[in-house]
């Protein structure tokens, strides 16, 4: 109610009381009769001039004792003037409203806690007056979007993550613009507590009031897919393709006979795989699967793992995934000086090297399937079109025949690495030379003596990475004996220097490569196979020939974080032919909650009662015994004290 107002209203019933005046004057009123007396008529007329006048003044008596009634019925009443109409005139809020993934939570009765937020925020709304300013936004991790509060029922949960402190940050903002004296923020959240990890929380400038609605279910169950990973995808006849699922309970109450498939599918073939697995799920644990898939054909495979459960969230039960498959390239070892044992084999330390399955933790697997063959002179090369390279080491001799079928090889997009040993010579090499293979003139003799590699050449993808010493340091690498090469071909580059020495050099050969190392493939001429940085080394030289370095994955793997993005296996709109899985963030899964003073705590407000607020913003509900500041019973009491002086002033007159 705008205008005047009373606390205590029952009072008013006591205003009834002004009739006390009237009755009185109606039930003691004198009756009189006429008695004509002839002496006195000539006083008639100034007795009934004084009794107009007295008259006249009991009315004005009577008035003055029922506004004194009155005037003390108010006094009880406790009056004040309600400006409450004014106040939105000086006050600004901004509604912030949670639409993350998490809000889509259901509680025991079905009802998520995103509708609930909406019920919560038209409530807030509600109790504001019409001159009021409000902002009413939505928000998550991908950012804040304000829109017209009429709109408000069309907004629709995202599967973006929570971030409190990027809500926050744009609230702020917007209330610093503002003129206004009286300035809130009203958050609507479920209250999760991983909403402060993303963007920190600053704490509320001075002047800023900030109330918080929980709209979140005290209690909720969930079990989510954590994590599903492509860990072997390599199509071997020994192994199968596997993928690794992390699946969480974040629930206290365990989770028994958890039914768990993944189901991918070929794009070339239409080929489908399934796969089903029953777990056990601790309580507030995890567990991890590993599902094994018998695929045979290379290509790109997409597809799901999910959980069949019935729990809070639903959207983190299903996770995308993606990956290439494919059979490792093929390593062609051709050993020039087979050893008595094979620890004594001149490809003993690069074919170790080559069979360890390591993972490079910017890219894909990279794998190689080796093949060894004892080179006896004159017997040849087997077919060459099954394998991406060629290692020769420590070849004694090669014909005419071998120089013509390598280079028909590299020409094809084949790749060769020569080694040199105690058996290779230019001689040797001269059916190569003579080809057009090798990156240069090879020295007649090897060069003995103490030597160490003193520059590399930075920019060459097999060798750049090495430029941070965390990845190994190339001038740890030393030599006893060399075979260098004298002088490049104009279409060469050197990779290794000692000093003036080429180390080792490459060629290209339309589309294939030629690499020479001028030294053995095992320990007669360095100790680089026992030091850290052989296998570093030899599995970047070999990536690099294979084209693993420069092959780009098909498949980009990424979590919701732009505004409209769903969860799912799209094509990528920039590159044909690749494609981007998106899942939701892990985190958003966590649905623990923390209090709302703590909250308030962190953002350096004090706590405040939702409900309570409200009220205020009225002016209402105040307790009986506190004094508003807009009470005019002291105007009503001078009031009442001024009838009372002149009711006795009066009253003298009238009775006198």
């Amino acid at each position: 109610m705008q205008g005047l107002s009373f606390i205590h209203t029952g009072f008013l019933l006591a205003g009834l009381t002004a009739l006390i005046p009237i009755i009185i004057h109606l039930l003691f009123r004198q009756r009189t009769r006429t008695v004509p007396i002839g002496s006195i008529r000539f006083l008639l007329p100034v007795v009934r001039e004084h009794r107009r006048r007295r008259r006249v003044k009991q009315w004005i008596l009577l008035a003055l004792r029922m506004l004194a009634l009155l005037a003390l019925t108010l006094l009880f009443c406790r009056p004040y003037l309600d400006r409450s109409h004014l106040l939105g005139l000086e006050k600004e809020v901004v509604i912030l409203v949670d639409r993350s993934a998490s809000m889509q939570a259901l509680d025991s009765k079905g009802e998520s806690s995103f509708s609930r937020a909406l019920e919560q925020t038209q409530k807030e709304v509600s109790q504001l007056d019409e001159n009021t300013i409000v902002h009413v936004a939505t928000f998550d991790s991908t950012g804040v979007q304000e829109l017209p509060y009429e709109q408000l029922p069309t907004v629709e949960t995202t599967e973006a993550a929570t971030d409190f402190g990027l809500a926050f940050s744009w609230a702020v903002d917007i209330l610093a613009a503002s003129k206004r004296i009286t300035k809130k923020i009203v958050l609507v959240t479920d209250m999760q507590q991983s909403g402060l990890t993303r963007t920190p929380l600053n704490r509320i400038p001075d002047g800023l009031g900030l109330v918080v609605h929980d709209v979140g279910d005290p209690l909720p169950r969930n079990v989510a897919i954590e994590s599903a990973d492509p860990i072997r995808t390599e199509i071997r006849p020994d192994s199968q393709v596997s993928i690794r699922v992390t699946i969480r309970n974040h629930s206290p109450i365990p989770v028994r006979n958890l039914r768990a498939s993944c189901e991918v599918t070929h794009l070339q073939t239409d080929k489908h795989f399934t796969q089903e697995n029953q777990i056990d799920v601790s309580g507030l644990g995890r567990t991890t699967i590993e599902f094994s898939l018998p695929l045979e054909t290379d290509g790109l495979y997409q597809g799901k793992v999910s959980i069949a459960t019935d729990d809070a969230l639903k959207i983190d039960n299903t996770r995308w995934i993606a990956f290439e498959a494919r059979h490792p390239d093929r390593v062609l070892l051709v050993d020039g000086q087979e050893g008595r044992s094979v620890f004594s084999n001149e490809t003993y330390y690069l074919e170790t090297a080559l069979r360890l399955q390591l993972t490079d933790p910017a890219g894909p697997t990279r794998s190689f399937e080796t093949e060894r063959i004892a080179w006896e002179a004159g017997k040849g090369f087997p077919r060459l079109d099954g394998y991406r390279v060629i290692v020769l080491a420590n070849v004694r001799r090669l014909s005419s025949d071998d120089g013509e079928r390598m280079a028909s090889y590299l020409r094809q997009g084949g790749s060769l690495l020569v080694f040199a040993g105690d058996q290779v010579s230019s001689n040797s090499l001269h059916e190569l030379k003579i080809a057009g293979l090798l990156p240069g003139n090879v020295a007649e003799s090897p060069i003995d003596g103490r030597m160490r590699v003193t520059q590399w050449n930075a920019k060459h993808p097999a060798l750049e990475c090495f430029n941070d010493p965390q990845q190994g340091d190339l001038r740890r690498i030393e030599f006893r004996t060399v075979l260098p090469i004298h002088s490049l071909t104009p279409d060469s580059k050197t990779l290794l220097n000692s000093g003036n020495t080429i180390i080792a050099a490459e060629r290209q050969i339309e589309k294939g490569r030629c690499v020479y190392f001028g030294i053995s493939a095992d320990r007669d001429w360095t100790p680089l196979p026992q030091s850290p940085m052989y296998v570093p080394l030899m599995r970047q030289l070999l990536a690099y020939l294979t084209d693993q370095l420069s092959e780009r994955s098909a498949v980009t793997h990424q979590l919701v974080s732009k505004p409209g993005e769903k969860t799912g296996i799209t094509p990528n709109e920039k590159n044909q032919g690749f494609w981007l899985v998106t899942n939701v963030d892990p985190h958003e899964s966590e649905l623990q909650r923390m209090a709302v003073d703590d909250f308030q705590t962190m953002a350096g407000t004090e706590a405040q009662d939702s409900t309570k607020s409200a009220s205020a913003l009225a002016g209402l509900k105040l307790p009986s015994d506190s004094i508003r500041e807009d009470e005019i019973w002291t105007i009503v009491a001078w009031f009442l004290f001024a009838i009372l002086a002149a009711e006795m002033l009066l009253a003298g007159r009238v009775h006198g």
